[in-house]
């Protein structure tokens, strides 16, 4: 029985190592003394570059960054979408073809036209996937979560985030440029956590607030990451009193994703046998105490106590004119969070991404309808990219006319707000 639980770490280990091997350490998308360009595609309409990480968070070609940043500061007012992608995936996976898939889509539209923007997508590659086995890979879920927590606390990744939007702002001015982050699954977990501290610098006036966060919008979808952090920042927000403003961090998440409902729970559960955790106050007037396990064993989106709004089909259906709901979202002002998607017979749907509950910041915790993200992996298809650039349209004032303000971070906290009862 001795041998038997001695031998049992070391098997573990052996595991990790032989997974770790599976792929290669070296960058996919490497640089050349020949081809020193070769982190840069360049395509009808956009261009993209490639930023990779080590299992560290190290970079792993620094001339990947300065290609990336050269990029940005040479393109006329650029629409910059930087993407950090999750589970399964790396810098020349079947994800790459599908992002740019979207970029391709957002060059063509009539509004991104309209307002002179020029795309640019900047893809943030780490060794999401580690094996191509069937069954073997599905056993890399924790190996790679904490990659990714590695990758989100470390220096590097955050800095390539921020020297990107710091670019795009020094060269091109605040009304040149419009810069979006994109996080999908442990991509969603680098990027919250990455996103967290810039949110609490311009909260205690470290920078300036139109300089603060590295990107004009933010945006996780189906994110592989427990609801600490979201609580956390949700409460932070709400106790400087940010409503009415427009959301600048928008976490979505499938109510049909089984990977952060079912599976992320089973596990955490198992990890928290080992944790002790405090009672702490959900955000909110109603101040319900809840045992942090709560937070820790649920993702964001999954968690009713701090869900603020849901997708609701409205009634009513409009005429596309033969403009796609994508495109449509884009281009016209829709009110009350309004949006379209593609529906039967040249109509377009109408949506509300609808505010529940008392708790009116602005980090959008957004319970999806499966009918528009079927389940964890499905971020990529028509439906979800038409309410993804709905969100751009909502949240971008080169695009929207009648947009909220942005919030003031730097006003003084309501500690009543933040009134917890941990004798409870």
């Amino acid at each position: 029985m001795l041998l038997a639980s001695r031998s049992q770490p070391v098997a573990i280990c052996i595991s990790a190592l032989w997974l770790t091997s599976c792929t290669h350490l070296s960058p996919l998308r490497q640089n050349t003394e020949a081809n020193p360009k070769n982190s840069v595609i360049h395509r009808a309409g956009y261009q993209v570059a490639f930023i990779e990480f080590g299992e560290q968070g190290s970079y792993q070609d620094t001339q990947q960054l300065s290609n990336a940043i050269d990029l940005v500061q040479n393109v006329t007012r650029p629409l910059v979408i930087t993407y950090v992608h999750g589970w399964q995936n790396n810098a020349q996976s079947g994800d790459v073809d599908k992002f740019e898939s979207l970029l391709a889509r957002l060059s063509g539209a009539p509004a991104i036209r309209n307002a002179g923007f020029n795309v640019v997508g900047v893809y943030l590659g780490w060794r999401g996937e580690l094996s191509p086995m069937p069954v073997l890979k599905e056993l890399t879920f924790f190996n790679r979560k904490a990659a990714a927590e590695r990758i989100a606390s470390n220096f590097d990744c955050y800095d390539a985030i921020a020297a990107l939007s710091e670019a795009a702002r020094k060269y091109h001015g605040v009304g040149g440029q419009y810069t979006v982050l994109l996080g999908h699954s442990f991509g969603g977990l680098i990027v919250e956590r990455s996103v967290a501290h810039a949110i609490n610098a311009e909260i205690h006036g470290h920078v300036d607030t139109d300089r603060s966060l590295p990107a004009d919008l933010v945006i996780v979808v189906n994110p592989a990451s427990d609801s600490i952090l979201a609580r956390q920042m949700i409460a932070a927000l709400y106790s400087r009193r940010t409503e009415g403003t427009r959301p600048f961090f928008v976490s979505i998440t499938s109510s049909g994703d089984a990977a952060t409902g079912l599976a992320f729970p089973v596990g955490e559960n198992l990890a928290a046998t080992t944790k002790a955790f405090n009672k702490v106050a959900a955000p909110g007037p109603a101040n319900v105490v809840e045992s942090e396990r709560k937070f820790y064993t649920s993702t964001p989106g999954h968690n009713e106590a701090l869900i603020n709004h849901v997708t609701v089909k409205l009634p009513e259906e409009i005429s596309s004119h033969g403009l796609p709901a994508l495109e449509t979202n884009l281009e016209h002002n829709l009110s009350a969070d309004v949006f379209t998607l593609d529906g039967a017979n040249g109509m377009l749907e109408l949506w509300q991404i609808k505010r529940i509950g008392d708790v009116d910041v602005p980090y959008w915790d957004v319970k999806v309808d499966p009918s528009i993200i079927k389940n964890h992996g499905d971020l990529w298809n028509e439906r979800a990219e038409a309410m993804m650039a709905a969100i751009f349209r909502m949240t971008n004032p080169r695009l929207n006319p009648r947009i909220k303000p942005r919030a003031n971070l730097q006003h003084a906290p309501d500690f009543n707000r933040l009134h917890s009862r941990p004798d409870q």
